[in-house]
């Protein structure tokens, strides 16, 4: 199953599935990322990755925030903040 990938859905892999942390160092989204992220997704959700995708997709949606638990909004704001953070310290090495 094809699983359509952009900087998004990459985030989101990397933040909720990536446990092993493979996908943290890469500094771009490569034929090799791309794959390993569809890879998480298929793994993961087995025969529903599509599906997945696009709920988790439409969560980040600003739109959608407010129906999300308080609780989880406050994990994606935490993540987006260590995101910029991690992104600014491997611009200065």
């Amino acid at each position: 199953c094809a699983i359509p990938v952009d900087v998004h859905v990459w985030n989101i892999a990397l933040r909720d599935y990536d446990e092993d942390e493979a996908l943290k160092e890469a500094k771009s989204l490569t034929p090799a990322i791309y794959k390993q992220t569809g890879d998480l997704f298929r793994d993961r959700f087995k025969n529903k990755p599509g599906w997945a995708h696009s709920l988790l997709f439409v969560a980040e949606l600003p739109s959608f925030r407010p129906t999300l638990p308080s609780d989880l909004v406050n994990e994606m704001d935490k993540f987006r903040e260590e995101e910029k953070a991690r992104k600014k310290a491997k611009k200065k090495q």
